[in-house]
């Protein structure tokens, strides 16, 4: 969320790299409490609503860890039954208890 007046200013003028889009996504799912997760062993799924931060409108998050964080992957959706069904497969794969 942009609160300082100038940065709005700075992000007309150059807009953000696919980093820093990726970073405040992060940020934006972090902040949130999840709507479903799933852990055991080291491995987690997690399904997350959020507000992205560039558009303003709710997606959905799912998280995927393996071992204990060594293998971390995050993918977002606007559909809400999408990613409930990725966090489902995820689940699945990593054999989780449901």
């Amino acid at each position: 969320m942009i609160t300082d007046p100038d940065e709005r200013i700075t992000r007309a003028v150059r807009p953000l790299s696919p980093e820093m889009r990726k970073l405040e996504k992060l940020r934006a799912i972090a902040g949130r409490e999840p709507v479903r997760h799933a852990e055991h062993g080291g491995k987690s799924v997690t399904l997350t609503q959020f507000v992205d931060p560039e558009s303003g409108t709710a997606r959905w998050a799912v998280e995927t860890i393996e071992r204990y964080g060594l293998v971390r992957d995050v993918r977002d959706s606007g559909d809400e039954t999408a990613a409930s069904r990725w966090a489902d497969a995820e689940i699945a794969r990593l054999g989780l208890p449901g």
